[in-house]
């Protein structure tokens, strides 16, 4: 029960378990007795809903119809860039899908498989019938051979132009480790 002296409470200055639980308390507490409690979030903080930009957006007026959010607004991060590149046509924009091979391929005309970075694991299916997979590490600039006799080799990726969604080459090249 709140005595008369805490009648208006940080929330900074209570745990956050236990600051629900004081909000609850409070409302029904100036339920039975009329007096209003003030319970308050200190000004200035990182937490600050007036410091967000959300709160500085001006909302539109009420006219009691339902609006939901622009999804492209909602939508972050790998997920947009996989949105953006389905949307553009790409229905492989981390070039995971099986690539298929060259009959004859050869250092000279190695298969080819796109990448951002400088190497690469993949895995070759050397005979259809066996259901093993040969892996093996493929540098860039350098034709590798599988045990089979076939020829890979790294190639850059060609980068796809997603401006129109808020997407820069910059964002799609992968961040340094």
């Amino acid at each position: 029960m709140l005595s008369a002296s805490s009648r208006c409470l940080s929330l900074s200055s209570i745990p956050r378990a236990n600051a629900l639980a004081i909000i609850r308390q409070a409302s029904s507490h100036s339920s039975k007795n009329k007096e209003p409690v003030a319970v308050s979030t200190p000004t200035g903080s990182v937490g600050d809903p007036s410091q967000s930009p959300m709160s500085q957006r001006a909302l539109p007026p009420d006219d009691g119809k339902v609006r939901f959010p622009n999804p492209w607004d909602v939508i972050l991060n790998k997920r947009r860039f996989e949105y953006a590149m389905k949307f553009k046509g790409y229905d492989d924009p981390f070039d995971m899908m099986p690539v298929k091979r060259v009959e004859n391929s050869s250092p000279e005309n190695p298969n080819l498989l796109p990448s951002c970075n400088d190497k690469r694991l993949m895995a070759c299916i050397c005979n259809e019938d066996v259901y093993h997979l040969k892996w093996m590490h493929l540098h860039r600039g350098e034709p590798k051979r599988c045990y089979c006799g076939h020829w890979f080799k790294l190639t850059e990726r060609q980068f796809v132009d997603l401006s129109d969604f808020g997407i820069t080459e910059e964002m799609q090249k992968p961040a340094a480790h």
